[in-house]
Order: C-alpha cells, then structure tokens, then sequence
C-alpha cells in the first residue's frame, strides 16, 4: 500500500508541480532564446528553462539591469 502512495506522489508532482515550475527545452528552443544548454551557469548568467539533455539547464546572459543578489 505504501509503494501506491508514493507512486501518487510521484505522479502528481510530475504531471502539476513539475510542469508549473520549468519546461523542458531542446537545445535549438533554447538557442532561439539566445541561450545554451551547459551543466552549471556562470555567475554572470541565469537560468531560464531546463534542457531535454541529461542534467543540463538552458543559460542566458544577465542583463545588466538585473541586479546580482547579496
């Protein structure tokens, strides 16, 4: 009984959470977003969507009206 509700859990988080929070992206989407698909952003960069890719996350240049948090 116990495996069925984390399967629920697991399935609830995937098909309402997940989807609100990030989108997967392919690399040439991504690129149109003047981004690139790398494992870890600079500090002079943020993330903007997360890559179809294994463990890599689509990375776009600061503006330089954005301010760094300290």
């Amino acid at each position: 009984m116990r495996i069925f509700y984390y399967l629920l859990h697991f399935l609830c988080y995937v098909t309402f959470i997940l989807p609100a929070t990030c989108t997967l992206v392919d690399a040439d989407r991504c690129t149109k977003c003047y981004g690139h698909c790398k494992r870890d952003c600079l500090e002079s960069e943020k993330q903007i969507d997360i890559c179809s890719s294994p463990r890599k996350i689509c990375c776009t240049e600061r503006l330089y009206e954005e301010d760094y948090i300290f």
